[in-house]
């Protein structure tokens, strides 16, 4: 249609949006930064350091390893003669497989919080979902009639003690990678000022949220 090409970059924005304030740092992740210079450089940050052939392809032996431990764990189980979920153990793999691609190890529901990883993703769903009075009339935004900033707050303070753990943690580590994940990537970017703006933790921490939840999505099948 014509209009969606004159108007392309009107319609390629984001508009304002309460939860990914509070659950991207202020809309920096991909998905939810507005149309622009910064959406435009984070793009390709993104596509050159994280998602380009060669970044994938340095992920080889890993992958090859996980599959071979799933191969062992079938083995297993047939001789035990054991009914096997086919469908979920291949989930947990693509899980796995992008769990250690972006943060170099597996994470567990309890090293979230109390509540599990599954619970806290279901509410950060059912927030981000919910239509919000304050994002259709600002004024309303302070007064919270519904609630939603609390519990945006509340949870966006989970997943910040949680990121900030995995950076710290990678920050402290002393371990001569082979292959770099996906936080030792961006710590470099941030380490060596090539991003076209200022790149800090929270951009780290907006991209880390958004891998992390859509492959806890992945991994329980939302």
């Amino acid at each position: 249609m014509q209009v969606l090409k004159t108007y392309d970059h009107i319609f390629a924005s984001r508009p304002h949006h309460e939860a990914s304030q509070y659950l991207s740092y202020g809309q920096k992740n991909l998905i939810f930064a507005k149309y622009g210079v910064y959406w435009r450089n984070m793009r390709k940050l993104c596509t050159v350091h994280l998602l380009s052939n060669k970044k994938i392809n340095s992920f080889q032996s890993m992958r090859k390893q996980e599959v071979e431990l799933l191969i062992e764990s079938l083995k297993k189980e047939a001789h035990d003669r054991v009914a096997v979920d086919l469908s979920a153990k291949i989930t947990s793999l693509n899980a796995n497989l992008t769990c250690l691609m972006v943060f170099g190890k597996k994470y567990m529901d309890e090293d979230l919080d109390k509540r599990g990883f599954k619970s806290v993703v279901q509410d950060v769903v059912h927030l981000a979902a919910m239509p919000n009075l304050g994002d259709f009339f600002p004024f309303l935004g302070a007064i919270d009639l519904q609630g939603l900033t609390r519990k945006l707050k509340d949870l966006s303070k989970v997943f910040d003690e949680f990121l900030e753990k995995i950076i710290d943690e990678h920050v402290h580590s002393h371990d001569q990678k082979q292959t770099k994940d996906f936080v030792d990537t961006m710590m470099d970017i941030m380490q060596s000022g090539e991003a076209e703006f200022q790149f800090d933790r929270r951009h780290i921490k907006a991209i880390l949220f958004l891998q992390w939840t859509l492959q806890h999505h992945q991994r329980n099948g939302y």
